[in-house]
Order: structure tokens, then C-alpha cells, then sequence
């Protein structure tokens, strides 16, 4: 099955806060963890929840089994629209689990088993809800200009022209993908969004 645009950066185009029905994704950085024929799978990294991963396990039980110093960023990722009341995992974890979507780069784990088995050497992040498509949707929506599409590669994301945001979801993506060890302190050019 061929892999299309997997493993890549979408930014949805700024101009849809101007337009009701899309207002809600507008602006959003969403790495697209497989893309099929049957469709695509991916996750918003550039907004997260005001509320801590404690005062959200209290409904989601499975973020409680996280520690804090084991996430590249405390605060949990809103995630998306579809399943916007399943938390999830993005990271190197490879082992697959029932609900794993792996693309060789980075992994997004939807079951409770991943949440007990994260360690820092994951490089995880956690957040709650997706992005979904069905089988030529996001063909449609990208030859409609409704996204923006970055390949996942290190010297694309470091020229990402967008706000601070967005580059800061850029910056997640590096650091999963191509760091060794997890940075301390300040480790993003405008990760203080996900750190404040």
C-alpha cells in the first residue's frame, strides 16, 4: 500500500478562520502519521489543553499512568476533532499495539498498554483527540488549498515560515524525530507555547 503523504507537516491555510465551517482548524499544524488510499491519520501539535495531564486523567484514566518528566512537554496536545475523547501517544515507541499507527519515523499509540510502557527514551507526546480523512479527502482538501504540506524533514521543518505556534509544533516533530536525548530547559525556537 502505497504511503503518499505520510510522515509529512499540513498546516491548515491562516484564510480559513474566515470561513465558518473551517474556523476551527484554521492555522492548525498537524503531523500526518499515515497517509493511504484508504485515507489518513494524524495529530495538531501546536494547541494543548489549559488543563494539567492530572486534572485530565481524572476522566482519562490512561493519562495518569504518564510522568510528566517522561513527555518532551507536561501539557497534552489537543489533538483534533475525530476521537476527541481518546488520548493517544506520539513517539519512537515501535512496539505495535491494538491501535498503533507507525510510519518508520514515529509512532501514535491509542492503547492504555503504550501509556504504561512510555519512557523518556520514546521522546513522547501526549495529547487527546486526531485528524481523520477518508479515501480521497485529503487529496481534495490539499488541491482545494485548505492545507499546506511539508515534508517531515529536518531542514524543512527549520525553514517553516509560519507563527510561533506552528514552528513550535515544527520543533516537535525535530525533536521526536531526530534528537537523541531529551532536551532540558528551553530546547525549541518558540516551544514556550507548549511549556508556559
Amino acid at each position: 500500500m502505497t504511503k503518499l503523504l505520510t510522515d509529512s507537516l499540513l498546516i491548515a491555510n491562516p484564510a480559513l478562520s474566515e470561513i465558518p465551517k473551517f474556523e476551527a482548524i484554521a492555522g492548525k499544524a498537524v503531523y500526518l502519521v499515515e497517509h493511504t488510499e484508504a485515507g489518513a491519520v494524524g495529530v495538531a501539535l501546536n494547541q494543548n489543553y489549559s488543563k494539567s495531564i492530572e486534572a485530565l486523567a481524572v476522566d482519562l484514566p490512561a493519562l495518569g499512568l504518564l510522568s510528566p518528566e517522561e513527555l518532551i512537554t507536561e501539557k497534552v496536545m489537543a489533538g483534533g476533532p475525530v476521537m476527541d475523547d481518546r488520548p493517544w501517544l506520539l513517539g519512537r515507541n515501535t512496539r505495535r499495539y491494538k491501535g498503533t499507527f507507525n510510519n518508520g519515523s514515529l509512532s501514535l499509540h491509542l492503547d492504555r498498554q503504550a501509556f504504561q510502557d512510555s519512557v523518556a527514551a520514546h521522546i513522547p507526546v501526549c495529547g487527546i483527540g486526531t485528524f481523520g480523512w477518508g479515501a480521497g479527502q485529503l487529496e481534495q482538501e490539499l488541491a482545494s488549498s485548505l492545507w499546506h504540506h511539508y515534508p517531515a524533514t529536518r531542514d524543512v521543518l527549520e525553514a517553516i515560515p509560519f507563527g510561533e505556534d506552528v514552528v513550535g509544533a515544527a520543533d516537535l516533530v525535530i525533536l521526536m524525530k531526530y534528537t537523541d536525548l531529551k532536551p532540558s530547559g528551553k530546547f525549541s525556537r518558540f516551544l514556550n507555547w507548549a511549556n508556559g
